[in-house]
């Protein structure tokens, strides 16, 4: 006859369900003792039937090791065959879990190894279930070893959570089952048909592996960031851990006791590796739905166990298209299994934690050790991965299409990756974010590096981005100014001293609270003066020691360092979203392939450099757009106008005495000779323009009156 010890701190109901059963002699046993550590009721129901029930107070004893030795020694004089926790809210010593090795069980409120471990006891764990809305739960029999809740797994019985249920609903039906699988542990102990061995408990009618009621976790990643770590508190919390090739090779050397793909298929790996994953025993584990009777006797009648985590990111195919990797090393590093994985994950995501990214890792070991993870948690992880995927099919995607230089396919794909969230956007009540473009991102926003000043708005990106597209047009030194997207002010100069005051020259109003962007290093004299103006960004591709010492006592002004800032070669498209729609086309980035001389004047060598300044500059301002220029210095602008000849009124106003002389970019042809004959009066000496107008003879007839030279360049440059 089994001689059994109970442990208990509460009411006893577990120990009741014991004591019932063995008088009435269904377990072939007999309780020989009982210890509390708390005066509680469940001593007055051993005492009741006759069993010795001690009061073993903590505080009596000076040490935490005198009160172990002696509750060693209480069941050591009784003994005691087998020890069970029914309701014990103390962690036994490492000494007496030796002395009774393979010999305590203990009965838990949950279906370890979720909502288990230090800290998870009592109405604690049906709270965290509740919490969780995980759609079952309930009661585990499980070996006790040095672990909190890790020892081998003997018996579990589950309960449907319904959706109303309350902590103290819940509560009463996990109990229920704790009375029940308590008795019947105990009984297959008494019977000789229980051992403990390792992480196995073989039983006579079967084998009960702690494997078939632990989690199991899918581990497959080429980004091995923190994975080790990861697999190690897995582990700790009860996982079984499935793994591939070089995964499972680097967690097996960190002493993980993982296990292979193959394993569980019963296929190797084949065809260099392209087949490991996709298998029914893989995928059947991950999508059948948990609680649906058809699927779960298919799964029992196919053999297929549960994979309750997927944990995978895919072969590195856009590290690969950066750094320009032959066709066949691309084709290679298309993943098939990694994808499908994740989406059979994502798509069960109810019951299937997917992982996608590290850096989640410690968050969800986090959730795992407290209160688990609830449906939104879930529900973000794989709304997370659905999107990983689809960035990596358009990446693939794109690389195809590029393949036979196809700009405009059927389908079209956008591939981004999200760079930072802003505070807002253009205006304080719209949200924003900022992504960059797979490829290139020499000489852009993306690429910057923020030496001083506060994170960019929405605004900043756009505006710096505008100052970037006009600076990326000159070779020379130039300097920009840029205000609400606009250009107050283009310079181009021998020395970018010089191009910084002619910039600054052309509206030294408009540039407060503006953008400044230069292709050549800011020095020290140009920071002195950009330190007595309200400038909200400096863009450049360096800053000299000294420049940075006086800018950066300015604490609002922000400066952004570019490599590469003069790079101008991007395969990239124009973009304009609609409601419902994209317009797609190439970037305009042809100045003019050839040009004509219209006029009976030709333009000087020096007023020929002003033209092609002028139309460099005209090109990146917003339709109508004229630019006066001189001196490769821009004097007036006129933008955005519906007609132009009030582009040209504007762009003549704003050049004021500087008019007389100069030279003129239009980014559209004249309509009509009026804006000529103003153009002539106030003093332009030579225009370029694209031509094609219906009335071109009597523009052309104009010029010739005022005596401007004009050339048409067959090409325009709208901006909307």
């Amino acid at each position: 006859m089994l001689r059994i010890g109970v442990l208990i701190s509460g009411s006893g109901s577990n120990l009741q369900a014991l004591i019932d059963n063995t008088l009435n002699g269904y377990i072939d046993g007999k309780i020989e003792i009982i210890v509390s550590n708390k005066e509680s009721f469940g001593l007055k129901r051993g005492k009741k039937v006759g069993i010795e029930s001690i009061y073993l107070e903590p505080k009596d004893f000076k040490s935490e090791e005198d009160y172990n030795r002696e509750l060693i020694q209480i069941f050591k004089a009784k003994k005691i065959d087998l020890v069970v926790l029914a309701g014990y809210l103390k962690i036994l010593s490492k000494e007496f879990i030796k002395e009774f090795q393979g010999r305590i069980i203990n009965i838990h409120p949950s279906l370890i190894p979720d909502f288990c471990g230090d800290g998870f006891y009592g109405n604690r764990v049906h709270q965290a279930v509740l919490a969780s809305g995980v759609k079952e739960s309930g009661a585990t029999v499980h070996f006790v070893d040095e672990g909190v809740d890790t020892g081998p797994i003997i018996l579990q019985r589950r309960v449907k959570v319904e959706e109303n249920d309350t902590l103290e609903s819940l509560q009463r039906r996990v109990l229920k089952l704790e009375h029940q699988i308590i008795v019947e542990g105990v009984k297959l102990f008494s019977e000789g048909e229980l051992k403990f061995k390792d992480k196995n408990v073989p039983i006579a009618n079967g084998s009960i592996n702690r494997s078939d009621c632990m989690k199991r976790a899918l581990i497959s990643v080429y980004d091995k960031e923190g994975i080790v770590e990861f697999a190690e508190n897995l582990e700790l919390l009860g996982w079984n851990i499935i793994s591939t090739g070089g995964t499972f090779k680097l967690l097996k050397e960190a002493g993980i006791k993982a296990i292979e793909v193959y394993n569980v298929t019963g296929f190797p790996e084949i065809l260099e590796g392209r087949v490991k994953t996709l298998n029914p025993l893989i995928h059947g584990g991950i999508l059948y739905k948990r609680g649906d009777s058809e699927h779960e006797k298919t799964i029992r009648e196919l053999g297929i166990s549960s994979i309750d985590m997927v944990v995978n990111n895919l072969y590195p195919f856009e590290e690969m298209l950066k750094d320009r990797s032959s066709h066949k090393d691309m084709i290679e590093n298309i993943d098939i299994g990694g994808p499908s994985m994740i989406r059979s994950a994502a798509k069960n995501y109810k019951d299937v934690i997917v992982i996608t990214d590290p850096k989640d890792y410690q968050e969800i070991i986090g959730r795992l050790k407290m209160s688990g993870l609830n449906h939104n948690y879930r529900l973000n992880l794989a709304q997370k991965a659905f999107s990983y995927t689809a960035y990596y099919d358009s990446i693939i995607a794109s690389y195809f299409n590029s393949l036979d230089d196809e700009k405009f396919p059927e389908r079209l794909t956008l591939t981004y990756k999200k760079n930072m969230s802003l505070r807002y956007g253009e205006n304080p009540h719209q949200s924003a974010a900022f992504y960059e473009e797979l490829g290139s991102k020499k000489g852009t926003i993306s690429s910057g590096r923020t030496l001083h000043g506060r994170a960019l708005s929405f605004n900043n990106i756009n505006d710096a981005n505008g100052a970037l597209k006009i600076l990326k047009e000159f070779q020379q030194p130039t300097i920009v100014g840029v205000k609400h997207a606009n250009p107050s002010g283009i310079g181009s100069a021998e020395t970018i001293e010089e191009a910084f005051e002619k910039m600054y020259s052309c509206d030294r109003e408009s540039i407060f609270g503006g953008i400044i962007a230069s292709n050549r290093e800011i020095n020290l004299e140009i920071a002195e003066q950009i330190s007595e103006i309200f400038i909200e960004i400096v863009l450049a591709p360096s800053f000299s020691k000294d420049a940075l010492e006086i800018l950066t006592k300015k604490k609002n002004i922000r400066l952004i360092e570019i490599d590469d800032i003069m790079n101008n070669k991007y395969d990239e498209l124009d973009m304009k979203k609609t409601i419902g729609g994209l317009l797609l086309q190439t970037r305009d980035e042809i100045l003019f392939k050839d040009y004509e001389i219209v006029t009976k004047r030709i333009p000087s060598e020096e007023e020929l450099q002003d033209l092609v300044f002028s139309f460099k500059c005209v090109k990146h301002i917003n339709s109508n757009g004229i630019v006066i220029a001189k001196n490769l210095a821009t004097l007036g602008f006129g933008l955005g106008e519906v007609n132009r000849f009030w582009a040209c009124e504007k762009a003549i106003e704003r050049s004021a005495e500087g008019v007389r002389g100069s030279v003129l970019a239009s980014d559209g042809f004249f309509p009509f000779k009026d804006s000529i004959e103003i153009l002539g009066k106030a003093g332009v000496k030579a225009i370029i323009q694209p031509g094609g107008s219906i009335k071109d003879p009597e523009v052309i007839a104009a010029a010739d009156k005022y005596d401007i030279a004009m050339i048409f360049t067959n090409m325009r440059h709208f901006k909307h």
